[in-house]
């Protein structure tokens, strides 16, 4: 029976019946459980499938990676690249290299700049020098307790690409040596005394007239600087600089680096009619854009006096070096008797994809080496292995999981799954099929040595493998590889998506109703002489970004001064090109194809004769590039530039990207599209995993809902079975008392109709 209060929850069970209904009830609730236990046995099945579906999936993920890695555009393209002297030169391929041979001559190598002081008496005592001088167009403040040691400190703590070390060899022979970082002959340390005479003093600088330090054609060029109209002295980090003058071809030029940035002194010169021309020219270094002030003469190099330093300081001239250890200067080598220099002696352009570190060579002495470039066979097989191994993997784990034992009739968990055998049999059905639009010998993998053993693993017989690699590589690359190709070189295959479909053996015809334009602009007037001040074009648009670009014209600019600026320029030269038209206005012409080459063009100032002409309002002749517009295999393509791209929901070309250069209409040839085994696996990869509509993902939706649904029916039931529980109790402790209390009147009835005893 029940006992409630205090004691609630401590059952007795059968104190008036003698029944043990404890039992009877766990018996009970034991066969009640059965649908339950069934429930999460069942849940249990489906939890087992839905991991052995992630695990397949994994596999079938490490499939479409390995075919994906032999369908990289340089997949089949990887060289081993030799020396035959690798005292002289190493070399190094990466996969957009190609075969070749090369013959090197190394007759210099490069090496960087490095100068020393005279002999101190010690690296730690004050030197009592003050001044100002300045290193890589940026100054260091002396005072007269720096020592040697403090000065090599400042130095290095302005991270202007040259390194300052101490050289202790005792009392008296103390030195400070300064080195660039990097070789080559434009990367000699620029140094100047800017006020006071310190590296004078130390016997860094030999003093007396300063030399050009870096020449261009017909003058000479600055060290670069982070603007063009910020005042000198404050980028030089001297923002106190003296003004001072200097003369140009004998002309004096007064000059004001305190408040004069690079474009005002240009500008500055330009005005003072020195027979020399000024101009600020933008370079990239390492991807920042950097200013250069250049000073040319007409048909030489002007002459220039700085008793100042001014020029000095700007690095267009350069004082002699007190001692120097080490001469700047590039590396001179040729290639199959082509000459060539670089200012590092590690070469990434001369061979396309390949880095070439020259080790040795003199003019007295050349080293001499063979180049040689062949294609890497083994890189390439070892990718076609990867997707063998993978392919061999998912097979191994089907087979554990679906194993059947004939004695005992037990089977794995995915033996005679319906999904599972639909991803083998779509696997295994495509590997030996031949690869629609191929011809010639090798048109499927059994062709170039694959074979499928009884297991269902794919071998490869490696003979057979280096042999086609070794006659057809390109016919081995297209059994793998997305390829498009056309007779007419003016269309190129640039890409595809798993829903472009392979052309087979008739290409896809393309139609061009539209050809791609460039975006110009030219000025309102033509200009017939030279500018009479500044002037600033601001550039914008799409072709710009978000970000307009400013270019500014010196004083006494020319039109072809303004043309020749233009296209130097090294940011405008990534987007625009300039030229003179018949008329002789600026003309600004786009080098992006279409709407997204477009481009604004306006002066700070009014078009005039004595201008650029391109005005403040965009009234020149303004031509707006299109893009280009067409259909392939006669179905619709989107244009973007000169690249077509048929739509999607396409049949046949949905995602088919081509690039269309010429300059006929309508129809312009054909383009056969070939998709190799490789990309045909990933498609199919696809197809089973695919977040949103992969049939493997769909298959583990579906198991995670009935996962969840019984999940809520075990709770339910689980609350019923504890009414049930409940109930019983109830049940039976109502039969306790209700035995009790038959009990109870029974012994009542029982002593009163007992016999009265008499005496």
């Amino acid at each position: 029976m029940a006992v409630n209060g205090p004691l609630s929850g401590i059952t007795f069970a059968g104190l008036s019946s003698g029944i043990d209904t404890e039992s009877i009830i766990s018996r009970l609730m034991q066969v009640e459980q059965i649908p339950l236990q069934r429930l999460q046995s069942r849940q249990q099945d489906f939890q087992s499938q839905l991991s052995l579906y992630g695990q397949l999936s994994s596999r079938l993920t490490t499939i479409s990676q390995a075919a994906g890695a032999l369908n990289m555009p340089g997949s089949f393209s990887s060289v081993t690249a030799n020396s035959s002297d690798t005292a002289v030169a190493t070399v190094s391929g990466s996969s957009s290299a190609s075969a070749g041979v090369y013959n090197l001559v190394v007759t210099q190598l490069a090496q960087a700049h490095k100068v020393a002081s005279t002999a101190q008496t010690d690296t730690t005592s004050a030197l009592n020098l003050t001044g100002t001088f300045i290193v890589n167009g940026s100054a260091v403040s002396v005072v007269a307790t720096d020592s040697l040691g403090s000065i090599a400190q400042k130095i290095n703590s302005l991270g202007v690409g040259v390194t300052a070390s101490l050289i202790d060899g005792g009392s008296g022979a103390a030195y400070l040596t300064m080195t660039a970082n990097s070789t080559g002959a434009s990367s000699k340390v620029q140094s100047a005394d800017l006020s006071g005479s310190v590296l004078q003093t130390l016997g860094l600088l030999s003093g007396g007239a300063g030399s050009i330090r870096e020449t261009i054609t017909n003058g000479a060029t600055s060290v670069a600087l982070s603007d063009s109209t910020t005042a000198v002295g404050t980028l030089l980090g001297a923002p106190s600089m003296a003004a001072g003058t200097v003369t140009i071809n004998g002309v004096s030029v007064a000059i004001d680096p305190s408040s004069q940035g690079l474009q005002a002194i240009a500008d500055a010169i330009n005005t003072a009619s020195t027979g020399a021309t000024a101009a600020v020219r933008s370079v990239t270094i390492n991807g920042a854009t950097r200013y250069r002030l250049d000073i040319t003469g007409g048909s030489g190099t002007p002459t220039f006096v700085d008793d100042q330093n001014i020029l000095a300081s700007l690095g267009i001239l350069q004082n002699g070096y007190g001692s120097e250890l080490v001469v700047a200067q590039d590396a001179k080598y040729s290639l199959d008797s082509v000459q060539l220099t670089s200012a590092s002696n590690t070469v990434t352009s001369a061979i396309p994809g390949v880095t070439l570190t020259l080790m040795k060579g003199t003019v007295a002495t050349p080293g001499t080496a063979t180049l040689t470039m062949t294609q890497d066979a083994s890189a390439i097989k070892a990718k076609i292995n990867g997707l063998v191994t993978a392919y061999n993997g998912s097979v191994d784990f089907v087979a554990q999981n679906s194993s059947f034992d004939t004695k005992t009739f037990q089977s794995g968990p995915l033996f005679g799954d319906p999904i599972v055998q639909q991803v083998q049999d779509s696997m295994s059905g495509m590997l030996f099929n031949n690869v629609p639009g191929l011809t010639g010998k090798y048109t499927n993998l059994a062709s170039i040595g694959f074979s499928l053993g009884d297991d269902g693993k794919l071998s490869v017989d490696d003979a057979a493998l280096t042999s086609a690699l070794s006659s057809a590589p390109d016919s081995v690359a297209a059994l793998f590889k997305s390829m498009g190709s056309s007779a007419n070189s003016n269309l190129t295959f640039i890409a595809a998506t798993s829903k472009t479909k392979p052309s087979g053996s008739t290409p896809y015809a393309v139609s061009i109703t539209q050809l791609a334009t460039q975006g110009s602009y030219s000025g309102e007037l033509a200009q017939t002489s030279a500018n009479s001040a500044s002037e600033t074009l601001t550039f914008s648009g799409a072709l710009f970004g978000a970000t307009p670009y400013k270019l500014i014209l010196d004083v006494g600019s020319t039109a072809s001064a303004a043309v020749s600026k233009i296209n130097n320029d090294a940011t405008l030269r990534n987007f625009v090109v300039a030229a003179l038209d018949g008329s002789g206005k600026l003309q600004v012409t786009s080098k992006r194809y279409g709407t997204n080459g477009n481009f604004t063009l306006v002066s700070n100032i009014t078009a005039a004769t004595d201008n650029s002409g391109i005005g403040v309002g965009s009234l020149g002749t303004v031509v707006a590039g299109v893009d280009v517009l067409g259909t392939i295999n006669g179905e619709a393509a989107t244009g973007a530039g000169q690249s077509l791209t048929g739509k999607a929901g396409n049949l046949t070309t949905d995602g088919l990207q081509i690039l269309y250069s010429g300059t006929q209409l309508g129809s312009v040839g054909t383009i056969s599209f070939t998709k190799g085994l490789a990309a045909q696996f990933s498609d199919l990869v696809g197809q089973f995993t695919d977040p949103t509509g992969g049939l493997l993902s769909a298959s583990n939706n579906e198991l995670q809902t009935q996962i969840d649904q019984i999940t809520s029916d075990i709770t339910d039931l689980q609350a019923a079975l504890a009414q049930k529980q409940a109930d019983l109790r109830l049940k039976f402790a109502n039969m306790e008392q209700t035995l009790a209390t038959l009990q109870q009147q029974s012994a009542q009835l029982a002593s009163l109709i007992a016999p009265t005893s008499t005496k």
